[in-house]
């Protein structure tokens, strides 16, 4: 990743590099120049898996590798790349918001309903766009 990529979008990834820092890494790799590290899941993703894309970062439990969910999160990264700056408030924002309310409000729902109702929002749509993928 250039420099100028890193400053762009540092907010994100400055995040993103704390939060590496806070789960128990198990491997890392990269995917499509991006640092997707997996992580442990403990005690915060015991209920539910869930990933997050800061920056230069994208962090996964390692229940949730498949290549639909690296391909979504970097799906995220395009976000941040174009977005820079903003991309906490933007994406961010409303990405946390649909995952909390989809945790709170959508409890009793099937698996297939709830994933069906958090991608079809924004910015989750956009980014399984593109990430390349097909739901």
């Amino acid at each position: 990743m250039k420099w100028n990529n890193i400053l762009w979008e540092l907010p994100q990834t400055i995040l993103g590099f704390i939060v590496s820092k806070i789960f128990t890494i198990e491997s890392t790799e990269y995917f499509n120049e991006r640092k997707l590290m997996i992580f442990k899941k403990d005690k915060w993703f015991s209920k539910k898996s869930a990933g997050v894309s800061l920056g230069y970062f994208i962090l996964l439990p390692s229940t949730s590798c498949k290549i639909t969910h690296k391909q979504h999160e970097y799906g995220h990264c395009m976000q941040s790349k174009k977005s820079g700056w903003l991309y906490l408030l933007i994406f961010g924002l409303p990405s946390l918001t649909n995952n909390l309310w989809d945790r709170l409000m959508h409890k009793k729902w099937s698996r297939e309903r709830r994933e069906k109702w958090y991608y079809s929002r924004f910015p989750e749509k956009q980014a399984d766009l593109l990430g390349g993928v097909i739901r």
